[in-house]
């Protein structure tokens, strides 16, 4: 619901971490608009999408979107003094897999554009983007300390393309900002 004049914008301008072909939206009730870009990569595989920038696409009462928000930068808000916006979305699997929980996620962080091999160093910490890494029992990243007493986010398990990397509870990756001197060896 937003019963003032102006916009009530949602998150903003992001892609979602997620291996599924993508999600169709049906709007139930009132309207959402969507304001879509192209990533880079789509840009690569579509070329006729080099010169598209930011597109808007007004969803109305009956109207289904199909989308795949890994590949399109995106966000949304629903209009000025509409009394309720109501919609419904549903991962889609265009290659016939079954998924077997949610694989989506709007928490930030960095996730593997292709698989990536057991052992690969993915980052150092000279390289490594600001953002503190998601922690998981099942974690796929490991930090390690290369001869030089630099620290080394290293793959210790195969990762799949659109896994999110993730340490165990037990590993600190605040470790890397930490001058060699300081660091416990």
């Amino acid at each position: 619901t937003n019963s003032h004049p102006r916009p009530l914008a949602g998150r903003p301008e992001h892609t979602d971490a997620i291996t599924h072909s993508g999600t169709w939206h049906v709007q139930l009730k009132g309207e959402k608009v969507w304001t879509l870009r192209p990533t880079a990569e789509l840009k690569r595989q579509a070329k006729q999408l080099r010169g598209v920038g930011r597109v808007r696409v007004r969803c109305r009462e009956g109207d289904v979107l199909c989308i795949n928000t890994r590949l399109w930068w995106h966000s949304t808000h629903i209009p000025g003094n509409c009394k309720l916006s109501l919609s419904v979305a549903r991962d889609m699997y265009l290659d016939g897999t079954r998924p077997s929980s949610c694989d989506m996620s709007n928490v930030d962080g960095h996730y593997a554009l292709k698989a990536i091999g057991k052992g690969v160093a993915i980052f150092t910490e000279d390289t490594a983007p600001s953002l503190e890494l998601p922690r998981s029992a099942d974690s796929n990243c490991e930090i390690r300390e290369c001869q030089d007493g630099k620290l080394v986010l290293v793959a210790k398990r195969r990762i799949k393309a659109g896994e999110w990397f993730s340490i165990s509870d037990s590993e600190d990756e605040s470790a890397a900002a930490a001058p060699a001197s300081k660091r416990k060896r």
